[in-house]
């Protein structure tokens, strides 16, 4: 979802929206952009699952999607 502005040298990052059918989870960005993060020095490979994350507000977990595999948590 995330993409890199060239012009401004920064990765432009979108909001959280709600995950439809999914009380209480979101669709977070992770800043990836064809499996690839971009910024700093170099860009890194990217393990998210096609630039966004599921995180779940109450618990504060993220997931690949809600109720998948979890990738740590937010903050």
């Amino acid at each position: 979802m995330g993409y890199w502005n060239a012009k401004e040298k920064t990765t432009i990052f979108f909001e959280d929206e709600p995950w439809e059918g999914y009380k209480d989870w979101y669709r977070v960005d992770c800043g990836c952009c064809m499996g690839t993060r971009w910024g700093g020095e170099y860009p890194e490979e990217c393990t998210c699952n096609m630039g966004f994350l599921a995180w779940h507000k109450p618990s504060n977990v993220l997931a690949l999607y809600p109720g998948g595999p979890l990738r740590g948590h937010r903050y």
